[in-house]
């Protein structure tokens, strides 16, 4: 059964994001219906859950996901009913919601320069939420094993092997408080490019 993507935008004040969350759709409704999706789904590991679906298999989870049974409006329409507004904000946070709204709210911070495979990826994430999964408030070890934050590393994943596009990874250097030298760390940063 194909799940369905419809993202409301009308709330966005500028026609360019409302352009870009368009495109969004259109890639979160080829990945959510994607091989790819379904078969990272399975293989996540979600001992990190804090709702009632904790108990699920990934198969249950999946089913979930593509039944589209908003909390707020339940029912299995196969849909997913998605209403974005914006924000602006100096706080890391990219985006979130409220249980008891159909609201997602995104951060214009890092909505603008964003990819649009994060933004899915957030949107996505947010969304999981609207679909009863949650996660622990704070930083927390268990944290991204929950539902929502292992749908990140599963729509990302997908959206590469789908549309082609692979994140740069280029590694960060910063001055060692022990030193005036720069010294490379041991992380790494992706950066999706633009097209």
């Amino acid at each position: 059964m194909i799940t369905k993507i419809f993202i409301d935008a009308s709330k966005l004040d500028t026609q360019d994001r409302i352009d870009k969350i368009n495109d969004v759709a259109i890639e979160m409704h080829t990945v959510i219906n994607s091989k790819y999706f379904m078969d990272q789904v399975m293989l996540m590991r979600t001992h990190g859950e804090r709702s009632k679906f904790k108990d699920l298999s990934n198969r249950e989870i999946y089913n979930i996901l593509k039944a589209g049974s908003e909390e707020i409006n339940p029912g299995e329409d196969y849909k997913w009913d998605i209403f974005i507004d914006d924000y602006y904000s100096f706080k890391s946070v990219i985006g979130y919601t409220m249980r008891n709204i159909k609201t997602i709210f995104v951060n214009t911070k890092f909505f603008d320069s964003r990819h649009r495979a994060l933004i899915g990826s957030n949107i996505v994430h947010e969304q999981s939420h609207k679909l009863g999964f949650n996660h622990d408030f704070r930083s927390t070890p268990e944290r991204p094993f929950s539902v929502s934050y292992q749908l990140n590393k599963a729509y990302e994943k997908s959206y590469s092997r789908i549309f082609n596009t692979y994140p740069e990874f280029k590694t960060r250097y910063k001055r060692s408080w022990k030193s005036l030298w720069f010294k490379k760390v041991s992380y790494q940063v992706e950066i999706w490019p633009e097209y």
